[in-house]
């Protein structure tokens, strides 16, 4: 070996990502991150498990740097094994970037959902959004008396004149405001379902038909055990199979899940996400407001059946820990 060979062999192995010890930690972190991944198909009631399958998306972002670490230090093997996972991952994603959305008509309807944590939200912001979007159908979460009459003073009963659901001071109040007419379906769903929140459902007039929409607010998944959750999800399935195959359907809420937790995925089958119809990628609706913790979930959606989405969105609102979504759906574009 020459002396100039020595030099480059000595500097390669005395390099800080060349080391036995950052070969351990990149596996280390491969296995992590495939567990997280993998946890994506374990439909669990276990609280941890269902914690951890909601930073599914955080675990992608991680397998990127290790493959990217990987391949620069020549580790192939461990190149190969990553880059298998990172494969498995753009699969997973890759549609959520592609639009497949339909073209706006004069008979589209608008729907947005908000939850005001505990009547926090701020109201004047959310009537302007509501404004801006030209919102016809309007789900408020978490709404209490005291933010019933800020969203009065802001202006939402001329702008959003129907109302069906009802205020609390805890995390059960739901109300349903619209600009078309529209009557109360099951006034007593709320009462029969101990898994879910107040979800009223109701049938919204509009000039090409009904359209019936339920609003969501299950219950979240804690640590302590995540039964209350499933059921709830499990039954918002079951209402969904429910519905007549002819009728146009709105899901739009809170369901304290996203695509990566299996319950949400069985309530979503045979309906569209709004926001993956539309190519928005990665959506990040909670929590909002944190100094430490970024956004970084999608537990707000809405999903349609029979109906065509046109566009969708997130408005980040002041004084709520979730953002606010919307989507403009078409009757005509299926």
């Amino acid at each position: 070996m020459t002396p100039s060979n020595l030099g480059r062999d000595t500097v390669a192995r005395g390099s800080p990502l060349r080391g036995r010890p950052v070969s351990v930690l990149l596996l280390a972190c491969l296995v992590v991150a495939f567990l997280l991944v993998g946890s994506r198909w374990i439909d669990s009631t276990v609280g941890i498990v269902v914690v951890l399958q909601s930073m599914v998306p955080l675990a992608i972002f991680l397998v990127v740097v290790l493959t990217s670490i990987a391949a620069c230090t020549r580790r192939w093997r461990l190149t190969i094994a990553s880059g298998a996972l990172l494969a498995l991952c753009a699969a997973m994603v890759g549609p959520s970037f592609l639009s497949r959305g339909v073209p706006p008509g004069p008979d589209d309807l608008v729907v947005m959902s908000a939850n005001l944590e505990y009547g926090g939200g701020d109201a004047q912001s959310l009537v302007r959004a509501a404004r801006q979007h030209r919102v016809d159908v309007l789900v408020l979460l978490e709404i209490t008396p005291a933010a019933v009459e800020r969203l009065r003073l802001a202006g939402l009963d001329t702008l959003l004149p129907e109302s069906v659901g009802r205020s609390s001071q805890d995390a059960a109040g739901t109300i349903v405001r619209s600009r078309l007419p529209m009557t109360l379906r099951d006034p007593l769903l709320d009462q029969i379902s101990p898994n879910v929140f107040k979800d009223p459902i109701v049938s919204i007039h509009g000039p090409t038909g009904t359209i019936v929409l339920r609003a969501i607010h299950a219950r979240p998944p804690v640590l302590s055990g995540a039964a209350d959750w499933r059921l709830g999800l499990a039954e918002m399935q079951a209402w969904r199979e429910e519905q007549p195959s002819g009728q146009p359907v709105v899901m739009a809420g809170d369901f304290n899940s996203s695509s990566d937790h299996p319950g949400f995925r069985a309530v979503a089958k045979t309906m569209t996400d709004a926001h993956r119809a539309t190519g928005q990628g990665w959506v990040r609706t909670w929590p909002q407001g944190r100094r430490l913790i970024r956004p970084f979930v999608q537990l707000d959606h809405v999903l349609v059946r029979g109906l065509g989405v046109v566009d969708a969105g997130v408005v980040n609102l002041p004084k709520t820990d979730h953002a606010a979504v919307w989507a403009r759906v078409s009757p005509h574009g299926l």
